[in-house]
C-alpha cells in the first residue's frame, strides 16, 4: 500500500514536470518564419494567371491534366491557407524530390517561449508524397508517430474520404529545384463531393426554403428590381421567424448562400437542384448600382461560410484583374465587398449577433444603412493609372484608402452593434 502511494505521488509530481519539459522544448523564444509581406499588385496578377492556366475544369472528365508551380507560387497559396486556418506564417523550400515546409505560430499570453516552430519534410516516392520527418521546436517526432498523427489529421479534415480521393487522382509528382510538376486524372466529382460537405441536411432545407421565398416574393412584385434592402426585409423577417425555435446562424448562412449565388449568377441550380421555378435575373441595386449589390451579397455569402479573409481577398483579386481587362480597379466595388464581408461576419458570427441582424433587417433598413457614401472614391483605374497613384496593393497610399473605407463602414450603426 505504501509503495502504491509513493508511485501515485511520483506520478502527480513527475507527470506535470514532464509536460512542462515537453512544452519547454516544443516552444521557442524566436520565430523561425517571419511574417510575410502583403501581396503586391503583381503577386495577385500572377495568381490569377496561374489559376486560369491550371483550372482543371477545362479538361473533360477522365483526362489527364498538369500543373507546374514554382516555390514562390506555392508559398503564396500555402501561406495564405495556413495563415487563414491556423494563423501561421509559412515558408516552403523545394529541392530534388523533396518539400520542406516550415511554419510558425505565435501563442498569445505566453511571455517567454511564445512561438511554435514546426518543420516537416515530404519526400516523393513512386510519384506519391510521403512524410519523412517532423520537428516541433527542438523535438524530433519519431516517424511512425508523425505519420500516424498525419493520418488521423487527414481523416479528421477530410470528410467522406475526399482528400484521399484527391491524392489518388495524382498520376505523377515531380519536384525539382524550386519547381513542382503535377499531373492528375481529372474527376469533376471531387468538386461535387467537396460542395456536398458544405451542406448538411439542415442547410439543404433552409437553402431550399429561401430559394423558394425569393421566387414567391418576386411573384408579388418584390425583388424583381429596385433597392436590395426592400428584398432583405421580408427575407430576414422569415429568417427571424424560423430561428425562434432553431439556429439563427444556420438560417442566416443559408439565406446569404442563396443570395450570394443568385447575385453572382452562378451555382444556384447546384444549391437547389431540380426542375423548379427559379428567381428572375438579379437586378437589385445598392446605392443605385447593381454591381454594388452583387459585390455586397457575394462577399457576405463567402464570409457567412466562414472565410471573411477569402471574401476580402476575392474582392481585391477581381479588382486587380479588372485593371488589365474589364472596367478597371474600383475602390467603390472594394468598399461594397468589405461592407458585405462585415455584414456576413455579423450575420453568422454567433447566435446573439445573428439574431440582432435578423431583428434589425426585419424592421427595415435603407441602402445607407448597408453601405456608406462611397461615390467619391477612385474607380475605373487601368493598370497604368493604378500603379501611378498607388504603386501596388498594400502600399501606403493604397492602405490609406482602405483605412478610410473601413472607417466609413465602421461608422454605420449596423456594423458596430454588439
Amino acid at each position: 500500500m505504501r509503495m502504491l502511494s509513493r508511485l501515485l505521488f511520483l506520478l502527480l509530481i513527475v507527470g506535470p514536470l514532464a509536460l512542462v519539459g515537453l512544452a519547454w522544448f516544443a516552444l521557442d523564444s524566436t520565430p523561425d518564419v517571419k511574417p510575410g509581406a502583403a501581396l503586391s499588385h503583381k503577386d495577385i496578377a500572377r495568381a490569377e494567371k496561374i489559376l486560369r492556366n491550371n483550372d482543371p475544369r477545362r479538361h473533360p472528365p477522365g483526362t489527364t491534366g498538369s500543373a507546374t508551380l514554382s516555390a514562390d507560387d506555392l508559398n503564396l497559396a500555402v501561406g495564405y491557407l495556413l495563415k487563414r486556418t491556423i494563423g501561421a506564417d509559412t515558408q516552403i523550400r523545394l529541392t530534388v524530390d523533396q518539400i520542406q515546409l516550415s511554419f510558425t505560430r505565435q501563442l498569445p499570453g505566453i511571455p517567454l517561449h511564445r512561438y511554435i516552430n514546426t518543420e516537416l519534410e515530404i519526400a516523393v516516392q513512386e510519384q506519391q508524397p510521403i512524410l519523412q520527418s517532423l520537428r516541433v521546436g527542438q523535438l524530433d517526432i519519431p516517424r511512425p508517430i508523425a505519420r500516424h498523427a498525419a493520418t488521423l489529421l487527414i481523416n479528421q479534415l477530410s470528410r467522406r474520404g475526399q482528400l484521399e480521393q484527391a491524392l489518388n487522382s495524382i498520376r505523377d509528382l515531380e519536384i525539382t529545384e524550386n519547381q513542382l510538376k503535377l499531373s492528375y486524372r481529372w474527376n469533376p466529382a471531387l468538386i461535387d463531393d467537396a460542395r456536398e460537405t458544405l451542406l448538411n441536411d439542415l442547410d439543404r432545407r433552409a437553402i431550399a426554403f429561401y430559394h423558394d421565398q425569393i421566387v414567391a416574393l418576386q411573384r408579388r412584385g418584390v425583388g424583381k428590381g429596385g433597392a436590395l434592402s426592400a428584398l432583405l426585409q421580408p427575407l430576414f423577417a422569415a429568417a427571424q421567424r424560423r430561428s425562434e425555435s432553431g439556429d439563427a446562424v444556420t438560417e442566416n448562412t443559408a439565406l446569404l448562400s442563396v443570395l450570394g449565388s443568385w447575385a453572382g449568377r452562378r451555382g444556384l441550380h447546384r444549391l437547389v437542384p431540380g426542375d423548379i421555378a427559379r428567381p428572375d435575373r438579379f437586378r437589385l441595386r445598392l446605392r443605385n448600382r447593381i454591381d454594388f449589390a452583387q459585390h455586397f451579397l457575394v462577399s457576405a455569402a463567402l464570409a457567412a461560410r466562414g472565410d471573411s479573409l477569402l471574401s476580402n481577398a476575392v474582392g481585391v483579386f477581381k479588382e486587380i484583374v479588372d485593371t488589365d481587362k474589364g472596367s478597371g480597379f474600383s475602390f467603390t466595388d472594394l468598399a461594397a465587398d468589405l461592407a458585405g464581408s462585415r455584414f456576413g461576419e455579423l450575420a453568422t458570427g454567433n447566435q446573439a449577433s445573428a439574431r440582432k441582424i435578423q431583428q434589425t433587417l426585419a424592421s427595415g433598413v435603407s441602402d445607407a444603412d448597408l453601405l456608406p457614401k462611397i461615390d467619391d472614391l477612385p474607380e475605373f483605374l487601368n493598370t497604368t493609372q493604378f500603379e501611378q497613384r498607388f504603386e501596388h496593393v498594400g502600399s501606403a497610399a493604397y492602405e490609406a484608402v482602405i483605412d478610410d473605407i473601413t472607417a466609413r463602414i465602421g461608422a454605420l450603426p449596423l456594423y458596430y452593434m454588439q
